[in-house]
């Protein structure tokens, strides 16, 4: 990604960041599209604060484009979001931009990293953490193209309990919401077991209380949608929390005459799509009169899944988001069950505020390699591209290479737009990198130092909020702190003057060639963490393979792969 964040609307000028401080962020597991990460500065109202919030924006988007805002549960960052839910994807293949925001800080007692949703002064309109999330919003719309009917929330655990807040608080905004594993709006932390048994054990408001509790807090009559999602064996959010959102919000939202569950109910299915097993769950609808053709008024899935996960650091009380076959088996979040990126999406995108479909947008497909390969002072010819739409088949393709500079190297981009008769109109890129033939290779060097040296040698640059991280100059990479003079961190030389924080593959041992069978890096903690070798949960562990790795960020750790996706601790073939 490029090291400043893009201040763009598409098909519009440049626009200011307005209150919205723009800040680095260290380049992210490989995806279609780019993630870039944003401040929101503390605001006047009551009890805001500091928020940092990723965005990421796939390649091909309609434009105005869809928005979801995802929160994270105690104990998780922006960063579990966007690497192991299986929600980036799901913006690649939906067409939905993707707001991550992390709480960065927070009063009162509470876990790590919890949002507030039981603290009253952060579930009202105009304060707290739940306007500050809409100023977010906001601040997205200030520089992205956002379709205002297709705004939508969701989030797991306390995320849940907070999306519930803002879907009550702001219903004049949002579009639709959905909750996993969340708790009903005005619930206080009791409804939380924390007691570390399963069955869990917690105290509930009544339905009415709720009911009455959303009814003070609304101003807007519009009848927001709402999914929940919910693990029957959830040992932590327990089923009557799932319960309770869904019967207050029938009673709030649905029609006098369908405003139970007997009333409005109109279908039960089952789950999909879903990766590895479906645990026997059930999608069911309810609706504003008990049909199935009617717009719904809540959705709920719910799902007998296990109380285990993969990572080691959990709970293992149920207690999880599902990503599906494109999510990651990180922090209270595992791939196996049914996929919640893909139905909380189809959810959202039959629900729109102003009711209307959504209409199909043009699928751009680009011919020949991205990113393109020119050598330096030859010609350029552009591969080109295709277009189709749902609705009129194949269209036309605008092309723009006019940036392309095959006299000087560096990398440039072509851009292709293709209109439908709608008006819908979407854009895709190319990367073309001019190469000098001539100029020297990867030098393979290695250098060993502190992050803050490595910046004095130029092998690395202060960024992020402050200037307080260091960033490898070659790939982007966050290696520490820009002040640490203590830690040892290994960086590579790619091209000359261009410093990586894993190897260059040219710089392998196997010469090119087919990637051998199995790969291993000798690296620090925190580079396997930010390479995505590794992830940290108390500790460092190895993704997929979810070995123990250390618990301190500058220790050098082996790690190697055998398939994708999969790390474990160790060498390949290690010296006897």
């Amino acid at each position: 990604m490029s090291r400043s964040a893009p201040l763009w609307r598409p098909g519009a000028a440049l626009v200011m960041c307005l209150w919205a401080v723009c800040l680095l962020t260290p380049a992210g597991p490989a995806a279609a599209g780019q993630t870039y990460t944003y401040q929101l500065p503390q605001q006047s109202y009551h009890q805001s604060r500091n928020r940092d919030y990723a965005v990421y924006v796939p390649d091909s988007l309609p434009s105005p484009a869809p928005m979801v805002m995802a929160l994270h549960g105690c104990k998780q960052s922006n960063n579990d979001v966007l690497n192991d839910w299986g929600l980036t994807a799901a913006a690649d293949a939906y067409g939905f931009i993707l707001v991550a925001p992390f709480i960065t800080g927070y009063d009162g007692m509470r876990n790590e990293n919890c949002w507030g949703f039981w603290f009253d002064h952060h579930r009202h309109q105009g304060a707290g953490e739940v306007e500050d999330l809409h100023q977010i919003g906001l601040a997205v719309e200030a520089q992205f193209a956002i379709d205002p009917n297709r705004r939508f929330i969701t989030g797991l655990s306390s995320g849940g309990a907070m999306a519930v807040a803002a879907a009550v608080a702001h219903n004049e905004y949002w579009a639709a919401a959905a909750a996993a594993a969340g708790l009903p709006y005005g619930e206080d932390a009791a409804s939380v077991s924390l007691s570390g048994q399963c069955p869990g054990n917690a105290s509930f408001h009544s339905v009415a209380r709720v009911v009455a509790d959303m009814e003070n807090e609304l101003d807007n009559s519009y009848p927001i949608p709402m999914m929940v999602l919910q693990n029957e064996n959830d040992c932590t959010v327990l089923k009557t929390a799932a319960d309770n959102i869904r019967d207050a919000h029938l009673r709030v939202f649905g029609e006098p005459d369908h405003n139970t569950t007997g009333k409005a109910y109109a279908s039960t299915r089952a789950c999909t799509p879903y990766h590895q097993h479906n645990y026997h769950c059930e999608h069911s609808l309810y609706t504003r009169d008990g049909t199935v053709d009617s717009r719904s008024v809540v959705e709920t899935v719910y799902l007998d899944g296990p109380l285990t996960t993969p990572n080691t650091q959990d709970t293992d009380h149920g207690h999880y988001w599902v990503g599906g076959a494109k999510g990651n088996n990180g922090k209270w979040s595992v791939r196996a069950g049914p996929s919640f990126p893909d139905i909380i999406w189809d959810f959202f995108d039959r629900h729109s505020r102003d009711g209307a479909a959504p209409e199909g947008v043009p699928i751009i497909t680009l011919t020949g390699d991205n990113p393109m390969q020119v050598a330096l002072d030859s010609p350029f010819t552009d591969p080109g591209a295709t277009a189709n739409d749902a609705e009129d088949g194949a269209i036309m393709v605008t092309a723009d290479c006019s940036a392309v500079d095959t006299s000087a190297t560096g990398t440039y981009y072509c851009v292709y737009t293709a209109t439908d008769s709608d008006s819908n109109t979407t854009s895709k890129r190319r990367e073309v990198v001019v190469y000098d033939p001539g100029a020297p290779g990867e030098t393979c060097a290695q250098a060993t130092s502190s992050p803050y040296a490595h910046i004095y040698a130029n092998r690395a640059y202060a960024g992020g909020a402050y200037n307080y991280r260091s960033f490898a100059n070659g790939d982007d990479v966050d290696i520490g702190a820009s002040y640490d003079t203590w830690s040892s961190v290994i960086l590579y030389e790619g091209e000359p003057g261009l410093w990586y924080s894993s190897e260059p593959a040219a710089c392998g041992s196997d010469g090119g060639g087919e990637p051998p069978l199995c790969q291993d890096w000798h690296d620090t903690n925190l580079n396997h963490d930010t390479a995505g070798r590794a992830y940290y949960a108390g500790g460092y562990y190895s993704t997929g393979g979810n070995d123990y790795l250390g618990a301190v960020s500058g220790v050098y750790t082996w790690v190697n792969q055998t398939a994708d996706g999969v790390f474990h601790a160790g060498q390949c073939n290690p010296k006897q």
